[in-house]
């Protein structure tokens, strides 16, 4: 088999004797960007039945938050939780960088995320400015979130601890 490869394509192959698939870089980027950022906001608006579709049933999927916690395995309880005590304001995220594995079937995703954080008794608009990873897996030809990491930024604060 001889491959030819152009800017901004990549390929996978299942079995190099019976399949060679080409794959746009370009357009999984955008891909992962557009998902990272769907699965983000279903997170922060607590709809676990939306961001459950990027959460792989056999893997689950794990969080640092930007409070400096411990590891939390994310789940419908986690995510769902009404009673912590805060809720965004505001939630943006920009400046995002996707680093594809050689097989293009694992993705970093970088991102940074700005806000204001409201809380149920006390300050409101308190600035949230945090950078965040996320680790895709393709799993059997969908895009699921492993891993994400948080910390604040330079100056900033993230997320506040919960009890």
């Amino acid at each position: 088999i001889i491959l030819s490869v152009k800017s901004g394509v990549g390929f996978s192959c299942s079995n190099t004797q019976e399949t060679v698939q080409e794959v746009n870089s370009d357009e999984l980027v955008a891909d992962l960007i557009s998902i990272s950022n769907s699965y983000q906001l279903a997170y922060i608006s607590q709809d676990w039945e939306k961001a459950s579709e990027w959460v792989s049933s056999d893997l689950g999927t794990t969080i640092y938050n930007s409070n400096g916690s411990s590891l939390v395995f994310q789940d419908e309880q986690q995510v769902a939780n009404t009673a912590r005590g805060w809720d965004f304001d505001k939630f943006e995220m920009s400046n995002h960088q996707v680093f594809l594995s050689s097989d293009m079937n694992t993705a970093v995703v970088t991102f940074d995320a700005d806000g204001l954080i409201n809380f149920d008794d006390g300050e409101q608009n308190v600035t949230y400015a945090t950078r965040a990873s996320q680790t895709w897996v393709n799993e059997k030809g969908e895009w699921k979130v492993m891993h994400s990491h948080w910390s604040p930024r330079t100056n900033s604060k993230g997320i506040p601890q919960q009890d």
